[in-house]
C-alpha cells in the first residue's frame, strides 16, 4: 500500500528511525530499497479485502500459536541498523511469542492489497525483498480493481508463481495449512469495483 518516494537519497533502517521520530506521524511511511516510501490512504474497498483475508486467517493461526498482523508492523530481514527495507504489509503471519518491537523479522506470509498507483512498487522492489526473506514461504498481491491474486509460493526450486482469476480459484498458504476462495476474498465489494476477469 505505498505511493510515493519522499526520498531519492539512500538511508538505512537506523537512519529511517531517527527520522520517523522526529515525524509526528511515524506509521505513514515504509523503507523500500533505501528510499523512503509514502503510504496511501486506504480505501474502504482495500481494508474489506485486507479484512476478509486477515480476520479467518488470524482464527486459522491463533490456536497453532502463530499471529497476524495487518498492516501496522514493521518487516525487515534483521535486527541490524544497516538494512535499507522495512515494509508494512497488508497482512502479515508469524509464529512464536509476541515481542514488543515494531518490527518483525520472521515473516512467513505477506499480502499486499496494491492499487494501480502502488502496483510498480508492490510488484518490484516490494516483491523482491520479500524473495529475499529467509523464512517467508508465501507473498499473496491481491488486486483491488480486479478480482486476481498473484501467489508466490516458496518450494525447493524456488519460487514459483500462480495466478488466480477466477471466484472458485482458491488461495493456498501449504506452509500454513490454510485456504481461502477468492469469492470469500472479494466477498461484499460490489462488482462495479472489481472487473471479474473473463475465463
Amino acid at each position: 500500500m505505498s505511493e510515493a518516494i519522499l526520498s531519492e537519497s539512500l538511508m538505512t533502517i537506523g537512519e529511517f528511525d531517527a527520522y520517523l521520530e522526529s515525524q509526528q506521524h511515524g506509521s505513514l511511511w515504509e523503507l523500500v530499497a533505501g528510499r523512503i516510501v509514502a503510504m496511501t490512504n486506504p480505501s474502504e474497498v482495500h481494508e474489506k479485502i485486507a479484512s476478509n483475508i486477515g480476520a479467518p486467517l488470524a482464527t486459522a493461526m491463533n490456536p497453532k500459536g502463530c499471529h497476524v498482523y495487518q498492516g501496522g508492523i514493521g518487516v525487515q530481514r534483521s535486527d541490524r541498523p544497516t538494512g535499507t527495507n522495512r515494509t508494512k504489509p497488508d497482512v502479515v503471519v508469524r509464529c512464536g511469542r509476541v515481542g514488543t518491537r515494531n518490527f518483525i523479522t520472521d515473516a512467513l506470509a505477506v499480502v499486499e492489497v496494491p492499487s494501480p498507483s502502488t502496483i510498480d512498487v508492490d510488484r518490484g522492489e516490494k516483491l523482491q525483498f520479500y524473495k529475499a526473506l529467509p523464512t517467508l514461504r508465501h507473498i499473496a498481491l491481491v488486486y483491488q480493481d480486479q478480482m486476481r491474486v498473484e501467489h508466490y509460493r516458496k518450494t525447493d526450486l524456488g519460487w514459483e508463481l500462480e495466478t488466480l482469476t477466477h471466484a472458485d480459484d482458491v488461495l493456498l498458504f501449504d506452509a500454513l495449512a490454510f485456504t481461502i476462495a477468492l469469492d470469500s476474498i472479494y466477498f461484499g465489494i460490489e462488482p462495479t469495483n472489481v472487473h471479474r476477469l473473463a475465463g
